[in-house]
């Protein structure tokens, strides 16, 4: 496996120096004198505009727990009443009575056939409500379930911080093409995938110090400050201010040149590849506790240091040919120079190991190794079974037909940005050779006046007193002439509308605008960006979906009855778990369209004001003449209510502001509740009486009614 991954990482090199050269021009690099971090601003724009918050999970009963239709219901339940044997007994038994009684066989055969007839829509009638109820029951019980779900896929979301690791996840993707997001259930009580952002509980601390004390008895001899650390760890344990035994949901991003999948397959293809790999920095020290290596191991490891942080560089990334694989990393192995280490800048004993886990599909197993030691550090283990076996979620901006790696989006954008940078530099030289200057005859004066001249600053009044009193100063000065700025040689326009086309980033939300612009045009340009990030934010939202899915046929498997009542209420409905294809059958999990991104722009909220009345009038009317219960309604309302400031993109208690359902006031005089002895029901289209006064009437509706 170790000489498998190292192929592989050969394999993919190419890939990984493209990395390194799409994260200098985010970050500004340019040899040119005059650079603008357009990439990097480009970046900052998109990333706010696709995920601006997070998403808003939705999940709804499945369709196949939706109750088949009546005429299905009774052709069921005739079909289990075809064959019983109690409808014969009956017809035997009345045909016997009525024998004894009239001694007529055709008589007695008629009434059987009658008492029979009776006897089986009897039955009929109680296996189709049977039924029925069964469906219902089963429809309530799934939503229940869905409800549930739904609040503990956002708590563990919240919990896990999703949030900030989603905003880095689509920087990767908009910085390098490809952002990695890692999702799992850590739990000390078994074995759980490693994550860069580990769950910091006791038993962790207790394996450090455990780990320290050993060490240290094997060496007596060691420096006081192992054991002055070791003071201070138990001292933090006597404390006992955490948990002992942590679990719960984590989310980590994983950086492209840490992700490595299998050759022959497409990147954003990376579930039908037999195995995926996650390349994880692990503080030697913990690997040590949490592995329990040896000496040997130890010594076996690869040790790696931390780089130097680079801020910028005076060179641009299109034009260095040198650059290396390992410039996208963010470790470095041995003395190179480049790591955190002595004043030297050496660093010949990093603080770090490189740990590899290996999802291995064909074996169903996960396998953990470290670079340079000889042997698995952990035993294989089966993950929790779900219906998609990764635990990785990809969002790849653009993808090109036939390549293994997405392209990103600085790489399409590199030779534009490259020529802005040049134009501006180029324009600044201009601007610098264009100084006015002036000539003059030095053998018309004194050489002091001359030196006096040649020396004088900008707009300084300089004597001269020519050799030649009657020579006048227009011919001993004569101004030089010079290149006029040509504004059309060194106008950005062009490059600007084509950078726009390929980020698709409309002029306004750049922060400048050169040309006023009419609300129409304005109008025709919002739609535009709407069109051209819709698709990435689909790619999006089609991944943050299958993150939803598996977190919730994570949490099925690992979170008990009382816990999911500790997270959702007492009256949470949590069925027992049996396996992952369970869950596709009682419910369907998904997240709110748009929900991750900006909220909607003023034209689709006016689009929302002018269906509203009609949603409004068309429950009411319907209510009405369905004479359904009030408190339905006052329900259905509320929800319209609730979607609408959720479209609106403000956080509003809704719950807080509706009245909640009390005593209602007695009826008006001479008015009686529908359905009252004496009073007849309301007509179609018309009011209950004592109820609340008419509304206008939407022909559709009452036609269609």
């Amino acid at each position: 496996w170790a000489d498998r991954i190292k192929r592989a990482r050969k394999y993919d090199e190419p890939a990984r120096i493209q990395y390194a050269k799409d994260r200098r021009y985010a970050r500004g690099d340019s040899g040119s004198e005059v650079a603008a971090n357009i990439v990097g601003t480009n970046i900052d724009i998109l990333e706010s505009f696709l995920y601006a918050r997070d998403p808003d999970v939705d999940v709804r009963p499945s369709p196949s727990a939706e109750p088949p239709s009546m005429d299905a219901l009774r052709d069921a339940a005739e079909e289990a009443v075809k064959n019983d044997p109690d409808v014969q007994t009956v017809h035997d038994e009345t045909l016997q009575a009525v024998l004894q009684d009239s001694g007529d066989p055709v008589m007695a055969q008629k009434a059987a056939e009658q008492a029979a007839d009776a006897f089986t829509q009897k039955r009929i009638k109680d296996q189709f409500e049977a039924l029925r109820k069964r469906y219902q029951a089963r429809q309530r019980d799934n939503k229940a379930f869905a409800e549930t779900l739904e609040i503990i896929i956002s708590r563990l979301w919240k919990d896990a911080r999703l949030k900030t690791r989603g905003t880095r996840w689509t920087r990767s993707s908009l910085t390098v093409g490809v952002g990695v997001l890692k999702a799992s259930w850590q739990e000390r009580t078994a074995p759980s995938p490693e994550t860069v952002q580990a769950i910091n509980d006791l038993q962790a601390n207790i394996a450090r110090a455990t780990s320290l004390r050993a060490e240290i008895a094997d060496d007596p001899g060691d420096s006081d400050a192992k054991i002055a650390e070791l003071q201070r760890q138990m001292a933090a344990l006597q404390n006992e201010a955490e948990r002992v035994i942590a679990r719960g949901f984590v989310v980590d991003v994983v950086q492209a040149e840490d992700f490595q999948v299998a050759p022959g397959y497409a990147i954003a293809d990376h579930l039908d590849a037999p195995w995926n790999a996650h390349r994880i920095a692990m503080r030697h020290e913990d690997a040590k506790a949490e592995f329990k290596l040896t000496p040997d191991q130890c010594k076996q490891a690869t040790r790696f240091a931390a780089k130097k942080p680079v801020m910028a560089r005076n060179e641009s990334a299109m034009l260095v040919d040198d650059l290396r694989a390992s410039e996208a990393d963010a470790y470095t192995s041995g003395a190179s120079g480049d790591g955190y280490g002595d004043d030297t800048g050496g660093q010949t004993d990093g603080e770090f190991v490189m740990l590899w886990e290996i999802w291995d599909r064909d074996s169903n197993a996960v396998l953990t190794m470290i670079e340079g030691i000889k042997g698995w550090v952990k035993p294989a283990w089966n993950p929790t079974a779900t219906t998609r076996f990764y635990p990785f979620f990809l969002v790849c901006t653009s993808e090109v037909d036939g390549q293994r790696h997405p392209q990103s989006l600085p790489s399409r954008s590199a030779k534009l940005v490259d020529e802005y940078q040049r134009i501006g530099s180029a324009e600044a030289e201009h601007r610098r050779r264009v100084i006015p200057k002036t000539g003059f005859n030095a053998g018309l004066m004194s050489q002091e006046d001359a030196e006096k001249l040649s020396k004088a600053t900008i707009q300084e009044m300089v004597p001269i007193k020519p050799t030649q009193s009657n020579t006048p100063i227009g011919n001993i000065l004569q101004q030089i002439t010079y290149a006029q700025i040509d504004q059309n040689l060194y106008d950005r326009s062009r490059i600007n509308n084509e950078l726009e086309r390929i980020w698709g980033i409309q002029e306004a939300l750049s922060g400048s605008i050169n040309t006023s612009k009419t609300a129409t045009e304005a109008q025709i340009q919002q739609s535009g960006f709407n069109a051209r990030t819709g698709g990435r934010r689909d790619a999006l939202e089609a991944a943050l979906s299958d993150l939803a899915q598996y977190t919730a046929e994570v949490a099925h498997a690992n979170i008990s009855a009382e816990d999911a009542q500790a997270m959702a209420g007492p009256d949470a409905m949590w069925p027992e778990y049996s396996g992952p294809n369970d869950l596709n059958s009682m419910v369907v999990v998904d997240i709110r369209a748009g929900s991750s991104g900006k909220p909607n722009t003023t034209a689709e909220r006016q689009a929302w004001a002018n269906q509203l009345p009609l949603l409004q009038n068309g429950i009411m009317q319907i209510g009405q003449l369905r004479n359904a219960d009030p408190l339905d309604i006052a329900d259905a309302l509320e929800r319209l209510l609730q979607i609408t400031a959720e479209r609106s993109g403000d956080r509003i208690d809704i719950g807080s502001l509706v009245p909640q359902a009390g005593n209602a006031p007695p009826p008006m005089p001479g008015g009686m509740p529908p359905g009252a002895p004496g009073q007849p029901p309301p007509q179609p289209g018309q009011p209950p009486q004592g109820g609340p006064p008419p509304i206008p009437q939407i022909p559709e509706l009452a036609q269609a009614a």
